[in-house]
């Protein structure tokens, strides 16, 4: 299970910030069932089974779910040898010249096979400057630190099985974690392995989720009664999910061309490029009373989007992983959403303790009959720096220094602005009205 997830210097989070997944103490027994409901008891503690992250466009919500799917992406692909000699995705604040020279910096701490581990790096575009790995095995008071890396110098301790072989086929621009499970080192094995199995990152543009999780579960009939189940019980009237496979060899790809038609400095005629004709993706198919619709083009973007969904969901809940999901409520109704949320609420529907975060502008979620107050976080974006900060109820002081209270109407007061985190665009209707007026006349 995820238990935080910090970001420093990345994108428009200039200091570092956490978002914790560790449960408060029960907040009151009045709400013990929504408390029993909403936290699983683990090995690592009480962790929260769902978070959402609110706050206004541009904020920088989407920026902290990209943040854990740059990690993801570095510690399962940087050690490949395609990767060799490409920039790292390193995305700096840019609008302060210091920490522009610095490095992004990204880390989680995760439970797994019951070890806390903590896992890290900072990196620029051209080469990894630090590296950490820090594990707690079960019961152990404190964590043992199993290797850190400074550019290209190593320190190991504890449990860590050292080979200075890989470290030293470790590329300035590779993790070590992803170098040393590409040549089979146990340990780094299962570090990636929870990235790999556990881990699963959503962050299509404009809430944009692709299928290929729900396809190929169905494709390997994983999962399929649920996922068909679940789906029919949206009320799409969709009886059946099939999988169709492409006919002929219909894409067309250019290699080592650019835009200018060169290959280096040597121009191609259109008849020198070479080509190669490769299959299309395969596609999902609804049927509806026996009759076929591809879901691409006969479908509503929710249809598309909640059976995109649906794969990820009943995978996460199955196994027990952990779902973060960005624009969490584009194009799917609000009740759909919150029944979404539920399915990871309920001990019957998520017996593995899956978890799930989401990004969305959704305020009918913000109720403390579905969340408390520590699962709900807010991103603010400052007016005179630009840099975003991240916070969650549960530590927000309202003007005269009070906590807020349980049965606060989360929504009411969240729109209100007395939590921040909302857009300040003034009479919109009037500034716009007085620049019309000025400009016919």
């Amino acid at each position: 299970m995820l238990i935080e997830l910090s970001v420093a210097n990345f994108r428009s989070f200039r200091e570092r910030v956490t978002l914790s997944l560790e449960a408060e103490p029960r907040i009151s027994e009045r709400d013990k069932a929504v408390d029993d409901r909403n936290v699983a008891h683990t090995q690592g503690g009480d962790l929260l089974r769902v978070v959402g992250i609110y706050g206004a466009n541009a904020s920088g919500k989407s920026n902290l779910i990209t943040a854990l799917a740059t990690l993801r992406n570095l510690v399962l692909n940087s050690a490949r040898e395609g990767q060799m000699g490409d920039e790292l995705p390193a995305a700096p604040f840019r609008l302060d010249p210091e920490t522009l020279k610095a490095p992004s910096e990204i880390e989680v701490v995760f439970v797994q096979d019951g070890l806390q581990v903590r896992y890290g790096a900072a990196f620029t575009t051209t080469r990894i400057e630090r590296e950490w790995l820090f594990v707690r095995p079960e019961n152990a008071e404190e964590e043992e630190r199993w290797f850190e890396r400074t550019q290209d110098t190593f320190e190991t301790s504890g449990a860590w099985v050292r080979d200075p072989g890989l470290e030293q086929k470790t590329r300035d621009e590779a993790l070590h974690i992803s170098a040393a499970a590409a040549w089979k080192h146990a340990q780094a094995q299962q570090i990636l392995g929870w990235f790999k199995d556990a881990l699963s990152v959503l962050n299509g543009v404009h809430g944009n989720v692709d299928s290929n999780t729900t396809i190929r579960l169905l494709d390997e009939d994983a999962h399929r009664q649920t996922i068909c189940g679940l789906i029919r019980r949206l009320d799409f009237g969709i009886d059946d999910l099939q999988v169709a496979d492409p006919e002929g060899l219909e894409l067309v790809q250019w290699f080592g061309v650019g835009p200018d038609f060169r290959v280096g400095s040597k121009p191609l005629s259109p008849n020198d490029i070479p080509i190669v004709r490769i299959k299309p993706p395969k596609r999902l198919v609804a049927v509806r009373q026996g009759i076929a619709f591809d879901l691409a083009t006969d479908e509503s973007a929710g249809t598309v989007k909640a059976v995109a969904l649906a794969g990820p969901i009943v995978h996460a809940l199955a196994r027990g992983g952990i779902l973060v999901i960005d624009e969490f409520d584009a194009r799917l109704h609000t009740l759909l959403a919150k029944q979404l949320v539920e399915l990871f609420q309920d001990p019957l529907t998520n017996p593995h303790d899956a978890q799930l975060v989401f990004t969305s502008h959704d305020t009918n979620l913000l109720t403390r009959t579905l969340l408390r107050r520590d699962q709900l976080w807010f991103v603010e974006k400052s007016h005179k720096t630009h840099a975003s900060d991240l916070y969650s109820l549960a530590e927000f002081r309202l003007e005269d220094g009070s906590r807020i209270r349980n049965d606060a109407r989360y929504e009411v007061d969240y729109l209100q602005g007395k939590y921040g985190a909302i857009p300040f665009f003034g009479n919109l209707k009037a500034q716009l009205g007085e620049a019309l007026i000025a400009e016919i006349r």
